[in-house]
């Protein structure tokens, strides 16, 4: 355990903002086995936790297991399908490009993919109009676009998975915005697949190999891949969904392999170490990040003001990042300016500012392990003692 918590230590600099608390040993025991019980109990098969305070390493924990069918145990380098914690990543990807002079956050959307130029709202009444105002990159990267959540409608996973970015985008910009930019918060994961495909025109590079060499690379992120290499899928958990009670796998993999483009909103393949290093670049302004401090800071700032959600849940949007703003009504325990992201299959990465504490935490299953990882979370907070 030394051995690896030097490691992933090793591979951050610098610490959280905060300071000024310590770590209940005993309290985080007992979140350790509450999370067993819940894995005794058949809500999720296992899962991946790291626990970070000022910027090093308190816990890194690896329970249940990988596959239930092999019984293959879980361990701290099983490697996860992190869903939606991708966003914060295409999101840095894009501030990449801004600090670099090769766009703005406030460009319209237009200026880069044409195909957006004329698109329309549909209305409540199911007529078309024009917006209100035009589409930018920040509307992109903090769910204010107007744009529908999901693909565009007809299209099945297996006919997206044989197109390119550019063509996946050109689809995109046919479809009717939900509401006016700039006026709602409306969680689309399209919003980030049109990012992506923006960095792809300005830097004239394929995403997944920007972000590798700009991100990846210098966080010493190894073991985080858009495709994962085959040597490598014997890590890779199962993912499982309940049938009649009972923990089934789900296969949400399949429609992955032989992909052309990578999913900027939902595509990455990493480890709770790998995860780790990111957030923290966040949490304590890692300077091995491509990002400067200022950049990184303005990332996790509310960027939405006081726009209403569709979950109305207490949460904002900075740049990628979903920002605590008011109670998230879940017990987390999170202070207000608290940034994360979590994914669809139980996956979830966050800090908070005022306590200097970080949590990673994976598993895979598909909308069922939200009791457990919140209630994770929460004991893992409640473990802070003041100093």
């Amino acid at each position: 355990m030394m051995m690896m918590t030097t490691m992933i230590a090793a591979g951050l600099l610098g610490q959280a903002s905060g300071g000024g608390y310590s770590i209940d040993r005993d309290r985080l025991k007992m979140a350790n086995n509450r999370l067993r019980n819940h894995i005794h109990r058949g809500n999720l098969a296992g899962a991946v936790t790291l626990v970070f305070l000022d910027g090093k390493v308190v816990s890194h924990e690896s329970f249940g297991w990988s596959d239930l069918e092999s019984k293959t145990l879980m361990k701290r380098d099983t490697i996860f399908q992190v869903m939606s914690m991708t966003k914060p990543v295409t999101a840095a990807a894009v501030m990449i490009c801004v600090e670099r002079g090769l766009l703005s956050l406030d460009d319209p959307v237009e200026r880069y993919l044409p195909q957006f130029e004329g698109i329309q709202v549909k209305g409540e009444d199911g007529e078309l109009r024009a917006p209100s105002s035009r589409m930018t990159i920040r509307h992109l990267v903090s769910h204010t676009s107007g744009l529908a959540s999901d693909d565009p409608g007809g299209i099945s996973d297996e006919d997206k998975s044989k197109l390119t970015l550019g063509e996946y985008a050109k689809l995109l910009g046919t479809e009717p915005l939900r509401s006016d930019p700039g006026t709602v918060i409306r969680y689309s994961g399209v919003g980030f697949s049109t990012a992506a495909a923006i960095i792809e025109v300005v830097t004239g590079r394929k995403f997944d190999e920007f972000v590798g060499a700009e991100i990846f690379v210098p966080l010493g992120m190894k073991e985080t891949f858009f495709f994962l290499p085959e040597r490598l899928r014997p890590r890779l958990a199962q993912v499982y969904t309940k049938d009649k009670g009972a923990l089934t796998p789900f296969g949400h993999d399949r429609y992955r392999v032989g992909a052309k483009f990578a999913n900027g909103a939902g595509g990455l393949y990493s480890t709770a170490a790998d995860m780790g290093r990111f957030m923290e670049a966040f949490a304590g302004g890692n300077r091995k990040s491509a990002l400067s401090p200022r950049g990184l800071d303005v990332m996790t700032r509310l960027q939405t003001g006081n726009l209403l959600s569709d979950g109305n849940d207490g949460r904002g949007y900075g740049v990628g990042w979903s920002v605590v703003r008011g109670s998230l009504g879940q017990g987390t325990l999170r202070s207000v300016g608290s940034f994360g992201h979590t994914g669809a299959f139980g996956t979830e990465f966050w800090h908070d500012r005022e306590t200097g504490i970080s949590l990673v935490f994976l598993a895979q299953t598909f909308f069922i392990s939200e009791d457990a990882r919140r209630q994770y979370a929460t004991m893992v907070n409640a473990s802070l003692m003041k100093e």
